[in-house]
């Protein structure tokens, strides 16, 4: 068991509502309820409540900090408040951040997350139904130096992204999302059907000016234009960056269409696909004078979500009224951060498999953005590396000021050879390098033996009746 526990410290990672005990340090109770009121979409004006746990409130230098959120289940006023749009249809993303702030302990003021994703299914988002947050990771972080500090609740984050949502060319600026035309753009309204399809919206904008621009910022994966295609179109591109131009993703397409007279609409253009989750704009530019680019709407994909940019449901839920801080003290000297295992623990704990693996035991994911990032709202998560689903755990760790090296114990395990590699000759043998083949006298012994005793009683017998004949004759 003690194997078990020190593999557990060492990762830093455990199911997210059930209280982590690392070695060395005392379990700490729960905290709360805390109840935070909401402002966003998902919960506007309602209150949701949560508890805490600390690992421990007595640290020493060196120790890791865990805290585990429990979240309570007065979120049932969480729901979207626009179950039938279309957007809905394939389900959505829900994002969920909870967040603390550590002082005093630390060389900096950071923030420790405990985050969470997961899939939220079309029919639970349509039939208004309220959002369970389901369980975050541990947060965690390493005590620095010794002293007094505490710990601040801070915020939950909420997000969802529909994992398809189609925006039309002209919208109201929402969380991430928003929209720029430059000079040259016009607005028609369009109610006519093509083949049976209209416009979306009945409505577009278009410009047939040589170098006409337009964007579109979105919060997703991938991203499609939907625009027409005629016999007055030009050939426009499509550039998607986030905001680094060596990284751009840039698309050319010729929207002409041949058969005069003939208009199709919602065709599908496609900007990007397989981005990382995360925050872009995508420009349109007109590369033919005297032909139309149109724009009718953008397709927006999300395959995961996270809450370092907002979403159209960004939804923050904050202590009211401010919560006391949470005291802890550190002291100097110190538990090791990842102690190694114990040799002498439970053998059932032994890895098994090949005795050269060195596995890592590395006490949180190492985030893809460095410690300094800067995020929404309050410019302290991290990216996770790679996104997941079902609330897995995924730990962002930020202390800002100078940043704690991720300690990282490697443990090797090695067999030891019984077969000795040298042959051992008995003294006497024959100098062959192997021993000489050794018989089994015994059981001749044992039947010399026999014989011998058998012919002894019978010469004894004669005997005596030589004896007993001679007497007899007297």
């Amino acid at each position: 068991m003690r194997r078990r526990w020190a593999a557990l410290g060492a990762v830093g990672i455990a199911t997210a509502g059930a209280l982590i005990v690392f070695p060395g340090t005392s379990q700490g109770s729960a905290e709360g309820p805390y109840y935070f009121k909401c402002v966003g979409p998902l919960a506007d004006g309602q209150t949701i409540a949560a508890s805490i746990s600390l690992s421990s409130k007595e640290l020493t230098v060196g120790q890791q900090l865990v805290i585990n959120w429990q979240l309570g289940d007065a979120q049932r006023s969480v729901k979207v408040p626009d179950p039938l749009n279309p957007n809905h249809d394939k389900g959505g993303h829900l994002a969920v951040t909870a967040r603390v702030k550590a002082h005093g302990v630390w060389t900096g003021q950071g923030a420790i997350d405990s985050t969470g994703t997961r899939l939220v299914p079309a029919d639970d988002l349509r039939t208004g139904k309220p959002l369970s947050l389901g369980l975050v990771s541990p947060g965690l972080a390493t005590a620095e130096r010794a002293g007094s500090g505490s710990i601040e609740v801070g915020p939950i984050i909420l997000d969802l992204a529909d994992v398809e949502s189609t925006w039309n060319n002209d919208f109201q600026a929402v969380g991430d999302f928003s929209h720029w035309y430059g000079p040259g753009w016009n607005l028609v309204n369009d109610p006519n059907p093509y083949f049976g399809n209209t416009h979306f919206k009945q409505d577009l904008r278009e410009a047939k000016d040589e170098g006409d621009e337009a964007t579109f910022t979105f919060v997703g994966t991938g991203v499609d234009l939907i625009g027409d295609k005629k016999n007055d179109m030009s050939e426009f591109t499509l550039v998607t960056d986030q905001g680094n131009p060596p990284d751009e993703a840039s698309e050319r397409y010729n929207a002409y269409w041949q058969v005069a007279g003939e208009r199709r609409v919602l065709e599908k253009f496609t900007a990007a696909t397989d981005l990382p989750y995360g925050k872009y704009t995508v420009k349109i530019k007109n590369q033919t004078q005297d032909k139309f680019a149109r724009v009718d709407a953008w397709k927006v994909y999300a395959n995961t979500a996270d809450n370092l940019n907002a979403s159209p449901y960004r939804t923050v839920c904050s202590p009211e009224p401010k919560f006391p801080l949470i005291p802890l003290t550190v002291t100097g000297g110190g538990t090791s951060q990842s102690p190694s295992p114990d040799p002498s623990g439970d053998p059932s704990q032994t890895p098994s498999g090949d005795p050269s693996v060195t596995p890592s035991t590395t006490p949180s994911t190492t985030p893809s953005n460095p410690p300094g990032g800067s995020p929404s709202p309050s410019g302290n998560v991290s990216r996770p590396p790679t996104p997941q689903e079902n609330f897995t755990p995924l730990v962002s760790v930020i202390v800002q000021g100078t940043p704690t090296p991720t300690a990282t114990t490697t443990v090797t395990l090695t067999s030891t050879p019984t077969v000795a590699q040298v042959a051992i000759t008995p003294l006497g043998g024959a100098q062959t390098g192997v021993a000489p083949e050794r018989s089994n006298p015994g059981v001749t012994v044992l039947v010399v033996g026999a014989l011998l005793l058998m012919g002894g009683m019978v010469s004894g017998l004669k005997l005596l009746r030589r004896r007993a004949a001679h007497a007899g004759e007297r």
